[in-house]
């Protein structure tokens, strides 16, 4: 269960209101994301200033939209590949379209929807078949609950299996709550190569996280049901109780 990217921005020690301009992999892939335009560098919070959904001991980075932080190379998951994605934030605001976790090449992406009740997938290509593709969780259709992302703590499980046949695509909430198969409601384009770049937003800046955000991290296998409950779990002991 290895890591190819960790970014941790909980437990980060920089001072709070830093400008964060660089931020280590801990990953497999242990280059820097990096952001040198200071309008779109998130900004740190420390111990008793992160958001007041979370308690005292976090530490996170504050975005506000218009951020973005990129990897100096491109990680990419190959055609066929296996991968899992975690994301956790909180105080997310969904008024337009958030880019979590993105690629520069033909603007692949995972993402949430304005209005926080689909999540967002463009694959990397130009075709029809890559186009970006909504998957609906406010409904029951192909998953076990409906859900719609909301200000408290958050977490974004999206688990790739492109192996088999079928592909297999499942998206979970913090609750470990299966939210999407995105195979079963829009299989097309799954398949396909997906690049990292950037994270919290694109290239440009636009269409970033608007919310404070603890954790990322992409891992080289498709994690269990468990082990994913197993994770929110954690993130759901972050809250401010």
């Amino acid at each position: 269960m290895s890591r190819r990217i960790k970014l941790g921005f909980n437990g980060s020690g920089d001072s709070n209101g830093t400008a964060v301009a660089s931020k280590a992999s801990k990953g497999v892939n242990t280059n820097s994301f990096t952001q040198s335009t200071s309008s779109r560098k998130p900004t740190a919070k420390s111990r008793g200033n992160a958001h007041a959904t979370l308690n005292s001991f976090l530490t996170t980075a504050s975005c506000d939209g218009g951020d973005v932080m990129s990897l100096a190379s491109t990680e990419t998951l190959a055609n066929n590949s296996t991968y899992t994605i975690i994301v956790a934030w909180t105080n997310g605001d969904y008024t337009n379209d958030t880019w979590l976790i993105s690629g520069t090449s033909n603007d692949a992406h995972w993402g949430i929807k304005a209005g926080g009740a689909d999540v967002i997938y463009k694959a990397d290509g130009s075709k029809g078949s890559a186009g970006e593709r909504d998957y609906v969780i406010n409904s029951t259709v192909g998953s076990t609950t409906a859900y719609t992302f909301g200000s408290d703590v958050e977490m974004l499980a999206i688990v790739m299996d492109g192996t088999g046949s079928p592909v297999v695509c499942d998206i979970y909430n913090i609750d470990g709550a299966k939210i999407a198969d995105a195979v079963q409601q829009q299989p097309a384009g799954l398949t396909v190569s997906f690049p990292i770049d950037h994270i919290i937003g694109k290239s440009d800046g636009t269409l970033g996280l608007n919310g404070e955000l603890i954790n990322i991290e992409v891992y080289n296998t498709a994690l269990s049901a468990s082990i994913i409950k197993g994770l929110g779990n954690k993130y759901k002991l972050y809250k401010n109780a």
